[in-house]
């Protein structure tokens, strides 16, 4: 193990579960602290005991500082001084580019030490895209990073659409694509394509939050519209997932259209993975044209389990398997669309869906990380 230490920033740590997996990884090769600044009435999650890693929660950002960018950068940066969180670290990785990375750069500039930052669907869609005010700030934190990490080719390409040509020359030298990983359980337990041959009934697959951005609505109108057209094939759907409780009104109509198709059945939230995996082995086509779509690890666990996908154009993991058909890109908010490529995957027989899911195995992708760390060995 190497004797370096890593600070992670990590302002949506809480949130979600891969970074506890990304880090159980990390453990074994390296020491690392983990800074995460969470709001008044949230409560510390996803807590891991590992030997090397120690997680600092800091319950401090209040309200106001949703209107008080540099405030709260401010803030957070005495807050994670006044802990002592830059002493005795050799490097500096920031999780998303308008919090973390305004941090890493802070740290950069009064302490010298070297930081790679990954960009975040968010930091492209909602900061860079209308809070102009702060783009001059966040491109000298991208320009003074020594790697800039993407998870998908996507959202390289829309933030770089966003900048000078300039700008984009400079930065592009740095840029990498390297996507979350998936856990092991997946990537255990492959299961094998499905044959097309003769199939009157396609089972079609969603699991995801029951939310107005995933285009739930839209796919089972499409799926009506197949049911309706009078061919020999029929579709049926299993949604896997809960409800977004900052939408209930969608949630209710949703229910709605589950006692109106008996085609339709809706399975509730699945934590366990086995149960989930046998949905999924039971499934012929997963399902989800979500917009924006952040890269939905669900669509990396059906490959895993032999399933084609139907995706959003231009979202997620659209343009990251352009060597491996892996299923058919729609344009999430038109019916016909969704129909259409419902249609052309269950004709279709795959071949390969395993090899999609190699990219995404933690074991490798931490590889590239320790690259980073130790970049100076």
């Amino acid at each position: 193990m190497s004797n370096k230490t890593i600070l992670h920033l990590n302002s949506y740590y809480i949130d979600n579960h891969l970074y506890s997996q990304l880090y159980s990884k990390l453990d074994a090769f390296i020491n690392q602290k983990v800074y995460i600044p969470i709001k008044l009435n949230r409560k510390p999650e996803n807590i891991v005991d590992l030997d090397n890693t120690k997680l600092f929660f800091d319950k401090q950002i209040k309200p106001f500082h949703k209107y008080n960018y540099f405030g709260k950068i401010n803030f957070l940066y005495k807050r994670l001084i006044n802990q002592g969180l830059h002493t005795n670290i050799d490097f500096v990785h920031a999780h998303n580019l308008f919090t973390d990375g305004a941090l890493a750069y802070k740290i950069n500039k009064s302490f010298k030490v070297p930081y790679i930052v990954t960009v975040r669907l968010t930091d492209i869609t909602l900061q860079y895209k209308y809070m102009y005010h702060r783009r001059a700030s966040i491109n000298k934190v991208l320009k003074n990073a020594e790697r800039i990490i993407f998870i998908s080719p996507i959202y390289r390409n829309r933030l770089f659409s966003m900048m000078p040509k300039k700008l984009v020359k400079k930065l592009a030298k740095k840029t990498l694509i390297i996507p979350n990983g998936i856990n092991d359980i997946w990537l255990n337990n492959p299961f094998p394509e499905r044959s097309n041959a003769q199939r009157k009934m396609v089972n079609l697959i969603y699991v995801g939050q029951i939310m107005k951005l995933k285009n739930i609505k839209e796919l089972i109108a499409a799926i009506d519209l197949l049911n309706n057209k009078g061919e020999s094939i029929k579709y049926n759907l299993n949604v896997v997932g809960g409800q977004n409780h900052n939408e209930p009104e969608y949630f209710q109509e949703f229910l709605k259209l589950v006692d109106s198709y008996d085609w339709l059945e809706y399975k509730g939230k699945i934590k366990d993975a086995s149960k989930l995996m046998e949905l999924y082995r039971n499934a012929d086509v997963f399902t989800m044209p979500s917009k924006p779509e952040l890269f939905g690890l669900v669509y990396i666990e059906a490959l895993s389990q032999g399933l084609p996908i139907i995706y959003s154009k231009g979202e997620g993991i659209d343009g990251f398997f352009e060597e491996l058909p892996v299923g058919q890109s729609v344009d999430p908010k038109n019916i016909e669309s969704i129909a259409e490529g419902i249609e052309q995957v269950a004709s279709t027989n795959y071949k390969g869906l395993n090899k999609a899911i190699l990219p995404f195995d933690w074991n490798n992708l931490i590889k590239e990380y320790l690259k980073f760390y130790h970049q100076d060995e």
